[in-house]
């Protein structure tokens, strides 16, 4: 609407799509890029979001004017399409980090504890529900000791037996078949329970773990106060139904109903349907009665194992006993995204009791959800002064980026309207890479090969004439053609020639086929997983897939071009060189 006002000839499309890898598909797909596209600008709130703009920019040749504000801080970057670098080119140094003992053990700042609820959370409601997700299947199909072993070899013996309990904790909730009202039920008591031990483990088992290792008196190697300076004795916290108690413990007592309140429902929430009808499912009275009643009973329960069993993956089975029959009993669930900008959400409010309760431990003042919101979402309040400025600049760029300007005459900016501060530097021009027989090329550069109708109605360009044609490309005047190494697709490796050289099967399929196989299977492609009845040019297995898995597959039917990297023998000197990536364009039918 304020466009508009300016200028009411402006036709505007409006989307509210995710911008990233996950999100292809949607708005943003290969048919916006190539329907009128000339120029981006940026206004973006993460890094990896910027990223992936930049990264379509790069492949679609387009220009990018990419902005940012930070408080009275502003940033303007102009990628010229052919001529300078990228955004991804450059990388910021990384911002400082809080150390994980300081995190872990030894809280001094709000900031600290707001930090250990905010990783809380993705542990608990978003990490521990795609764990199980990831391996219910694997459970379900296989034995559980060599599931336990496999277990070990991926995550180690310590983070092993971690995830084994958690595992055996979040198998518990399972569907007998019972109507929904009774499953809604016995998922919100379940839930609770597992809160109120979680709140007893965190703030008060551990807390009493943490001393016992290091008493008050107890002194560091060189003689000195273990407990002194940054770090603050820990104290123990318990909810308390006394008649009259102090203020501090009032605020524990409230802090604890918030956090079994709020910890309960994203619980409930990894398990029930997606309807909303977990929001109001657990109260504040349920929160109050569970503490009161399990502060008067044995104080909880202990899941670790006996340390006596020196056979790790023994002892991970072990926990497993009984889950690979609840595993395939289990519905998917659904992990939690955190959302700062929702309050009905309850994520805000979960790290914001979980922050304040650890922050009360060790003698840290509390605070509210606003300020909770601001640490955890790392949010600096924005300048209306920084963002016009910025906005300025910006349209600045766009205007020359239309009028094709060379590249001396385009500026990025760097700014600070507190100090004040002004730079503006000729972006750089893009970094060239030493290719094949000496040639060089840019990020902007691309080999391209086009599947003829043929090929395209037959499944695909098969990866023998992929090689053919790569190698038709490269060859000399002399007719000397370099060996093709080795072929990938992002993370996939779909062809080496130590593996693949003269295998008839891979190279029968489609470079399409390969692409689907490599991201279903979450692997490179090789010979373990290409299966008896492929091979035949471009026909897949009948294979169930997963609803991630056919999402996945669907989006690559989508793509109108695949970039491989490929790597190649030098013939001359046997060293191997990367080429520039090597564009397949995917044979379209007009009624496609």
């Amino acid at each position: 609407e304020a466009i508009l006002r300016f200028n009411p000839n402006v036709h505007i499309d409006a989307h509210t799509s995710k911008v990233g890898d996950d999100a292809e598909g949607g708005a943003f797909d290969d048919s916006f890029w190539s329907e009128g596209i000339d120029t981006i600008l940026n206004a973006l709130d993460n890094v990896d979001a910027r990223l992936y703009m930049d990264s379509q920019c790069v492949a679609h040749r387009k220009g990018l004017v990419d902005a940012g504000t930070l408080g009275a801080k502003g940033n303007v970057q102009v990628v010229v399409p052919g001529l300078s670098e990228s955004y991804g080119s450059s990388v910021d140094p990384p911002e400082p980090a809080i150390p994980v003992c300081t995190l872990k053990n030894f809280p001094y700042e709000i900031s600290h504890t707001i930090q250990w609820g905010r990783d809380l959370f993705d542990g608990l409601f978003n990490k521990r529900p795609s764990q199980i997700n990831d391996n219910a299947e694997t459970l379900a199909s296989g034995s559980t000791a060599d599931f336990a072993r496999q277990l070990v070899h991926n995550l180690g013996d310590d983070a092993a037996l971690e995830a084994a309990e958690e595992m055996g904790e979040d198998y518990m909730i399972k569907s007998n078949g019972e109507n929904a009202a009774h499953f809604v039920e016995r998922v919100k008591y379940a839930s609770i329970a597992w809160a109120i031990n979680l709140a007893h483990k965190l703030f008060n088992k551990s807390v009493q773990d943490l001393l016992r290792q290091h008493p008050l008196d107890s002194v560091d190697e060189d003689g000195e106060p273990f407990w002194t300076g940054t770090r603050r004795a820990p104290k123990v916290l318990s909810y308390n139904d006394a008649g009259e108690v102090s203020s501090e413990h009032c605020a524990v007592n409230e802090h604890l109903v918030d956090f079994v309140r709020t910890a309960a429902r994203l619980r409930a929430e990894n398990y029930l349907p997606q309807d909303g009808s977990a929001e109001e499912l657990i109260s504040a009275d349920d929160a109050v009665n569970a503490l009161v009643s399990f502060d008067r009973s044995s104080g909880g329960t202990d899941t670790s194992t006996s340390s006596d069993d020196n056979d790790t993956a023994a002892r991970v089975s072990g926990l497993l006993n009984g889950e690979k029959e609840w595993s395939k009993q289990i519905l998917p669930l659904n992990p939690a995204e955190f959302e700062k900008d929702d309050d009905a959400n309850g994520h805000v409010a979960f790290v914001a009791a979980a922050s304040n309760l650890r922050a009360l431990c060790y003698g840290i003042k509390p605070v509210d959800a606003m300020e909770t919101r601001r640490v955890a979402g790392r949010i600096v309040p924005a300048m209306i002064t920084t963002t016009a400025f910025v906005s300025a600049l910006s349209c600045i760029e766009l205007l020359k980026l239309l009028q094709k300007a060379p590249l001396t005459l385009h500026r990025n900016a760097f700014v600070n309207l507190a100090l004040p501060f002004f730079a503006f530097t000729s972006p750089m021009p893009a970094e060239e890479f030493e290719g094949y027989r000496g040639e060089s090329h840019t990020v902007w550069d691309r080999m391209v090969l086009r599947e003829g109708k043929k090929s395209g109605g037959r499944g695909g360009l098969k990866l023998s004439r992929f090689l053919k044609d790569v190698r038709k490309q490269l060859a000399s005047e002399d007719g000397e053609t370099p060996e093709i190494a080795t072929i990938s697709y992002g993370p996939y490796m779909l062809y080496a020639n130590f593996l693949h050289d003269g295998d008839e099967d891979i190279l029968r399929q489609s470079m399409t086929a390969l692409v689907k196989d490599a991201v279903i299977s979450g692997d490179d492609i090789d010979d373990d997983f290409m299966s008896d009845d492929e091979g035949d040019g471009g026909g897949e297995a009948e294979v169930e897939l997963t609803k991630e898995q056919q999402a996945d597959v669907e989006q690559i039917e989508r793509r109108s071009f695949f970039d491989f990297s490929v790597i190649v023998e030098d013939p001359e000197t046997g060293e191997e060189v990367e080429l520039p990536p090597v564009r397949l364009v995917r044979w379209k039918s007009d009624d496609a």
